[in-house]
């Protein structure tokens, strides 16, 4: 028997769950990862990198002993980003490396994340040569004298700071924010980031704890509220900044406690990155990279001004490609993850904080004034658990576009287009709604984003849940 072990964004699983669920990632698994791995690149040096949720030290030692056992140099880095990880194969001379990580999803979750040295994470195909060498156990044998050494790197979260702000220069001593890292990895180093250059930095939830007992890990709106409330009752503060367990995830907060959307910031900053470069920027390096679920108001914002916005699946490996692929200078998605691809093609928090902060300290404006021209349109989007934890196919598909036009014929409503990049996209006339199983935990994902008001772009997400329901796929 065969086994999808990837998903959109790497391995990702509940840890040694206590059923015979299939959804099960033990450190068994992590061992046959690491013989694939090292099978697949026949030697090497592998960077690893680990967060801070609790099961992800069982999952190192078992991954090192698979990639050790094919002959395969291991460099360790212990807890760190995401970001510091996928930016440390260019320094450490690596040929892959490896983060431990559930990034934002619950503490129960563990996963695995390959990355290239660029920074780009493992393509499709890349993955689907790792899963056929697991599945097949076609591991390279290694003979006892030729085991690989492993290895601790302990300064590499300075070397990543000092490459931002050898770029990224500016005088910080007049901004006064508060830093949210969730309990995650990104405790140490953002205020360590900050205080470089001179910020005056007040945090919460920053011990790091891999039962994120501060907040859930998702910088989500409902997760939050503390350090929204904090920013309204507290006059000092300039900005907000929050993040997910492995810091892959950043969102800003204005200084009146208002979340940012992450579109609209990736609108500002391609925009402020347009002006600032424009005398540098070739015309093949004019486009931004975002999925097919992020907002239209990007268009809207940067094609007047002679940039392009490449269309995507899902996914901060799919943004990466596309920049790698077809050009770009910034690729962002609607969880808060920012790829700057003349740093490395890795979604990068840390790179993006000291950008956005460096914007406001060059343009003399708060982040509330410099969104002021940025359009906000009426977007929501929410999950759901789906029923059976089954991949969505061309069947399903099938399915789900006979069921949302008869809802599109209940509002007298013409489906201008279909697009089945990613899920369904269903775009008509004033706005678009998008269906799609996630790519990182069994919930089905709804979207969308109307001309007319919130209202009802919510009425038609109720519609299409209640169309989901009646298919069976999800629970009330």
């Amino acid at each position: 028997m065969t086994s999808n072990i990837f998903g959109t964004s790497g391995i990702r699983r509940v840890f040694q769950n206590y059923s015979e669920s299939d959804i099960m990632f033990t450190p068994q698994m992590a061992l046959e990862v690491g013989l694939a791995l090292g099978t697949y690149l026949q030697g090497g040096t592998v960077v690893i990198g680990i967060d801070i949720r609790t099961s992800a030290l069982p999952v190192e030692y078992a991954l090192i002993s698979g990639l050790i056992s094919t002959g395969c140099t291991v460099k360790t880095l212990g807890i760190v980003t995401t970001p510091t990880l996928a930016m440390s194969s260019r320094y450490l001379n690596a040929d892959a490396s490896v983060m431990i990580t559930a990034s934002h999803n619950t503490p129960e979750y563990i996963g695995l994340k390959l990355w290239n040295p660029s920074g780009l994470g493992f393509s499709p195909e890349q993955e689907e040569e790792i899963e056929r060498i697991y599945n097949e156990k076609t591991y390279s044998k290694t003979k006892w004298n030729e085991i690989g050494k492993v290895t601790q790197v302990n300064d590499i979260n300075d070397i990543h700071i000092l490459d931002i702000t050898n770029r990224i220069i500016f005088d910080g001593s007049k901004l006064n924010i508060i830093v949210d890292p969730g309990n995650g990895s990104g405790c140490e180093i953002v205020p360590k980031l900050l205080a470089k250059y001179d910020i005056n930095i007040v945090t919460i939830n920053a011990q790091m704890d891999g039962r994120f007992p501060g907040r859930a890990s998702e910088p989500s709106k409902e997760n939050l509220e503390q350090i929204s409330k904090f920013l309204r009752i507290s006059s000092p503060e300039d900005i907000g900044i929050a993040l997910d367990g492995d810091a892959d995830r950043v969102i800003f907060l204005e200084e009146n406690g208002v979340i940012v959307d992450p579109i609209r910031l990736l609108a500002l900053m391609a925009k402020y990155f347009i002006k600032e470069n424009k005398d540098n920027l070739e015309s093949k390096d004019m486009k931004v990279s975002t999925p097919i679920n992020s907002s239209s108001l990007l268009e809207d914002v940067l094609n007047p001004l002679g940039c392009e916005v490449i269309r995507t699946e899902v996914g901060d490996i799919k943004v990466a490609i596309a920049l790698k692929n077809q050009g770009g200078f910034l690729g962002g998605e609607t969880s808060g993850t920012y790829i700057w691809p003349r740093f490395h093609y890795g979604p990068d928090s840390i790179i993006t904080i000291a950008k956005v902060l460096k914007m406001i300290i060059s343009s003399g404006k708060s982040l509330s004034n410099l969104l002021k021209d940025i359009p906000q349109y009426p977007y929501y989007a929410d999950k759901f658990r789906l029923k059976k934890d089954v991949p969505f196919n061309e069947k399903i598909n099938t399915i789900i576009i006979n069921a949302m036009k008869e809802v599109f014929d209940s509002l007298d409503t013409e489906i201008v287009q279909i697009n089945q990049l990613d899920g369904c996209r269903f775009d008509y006339k004033g706005g678009w709604i998008l269906i799609r199983r996630s790519g990182t935990s069994p919930y089905l994902r709804i979207s969308g984003e109307s001309s007319k008001d919130l209202t009802s772009t919510i009425s038609l997400n109720n519609l299409a849940k209640e169309k989901m329901m009646e298919l069976d796929l999800i629970s009330p």
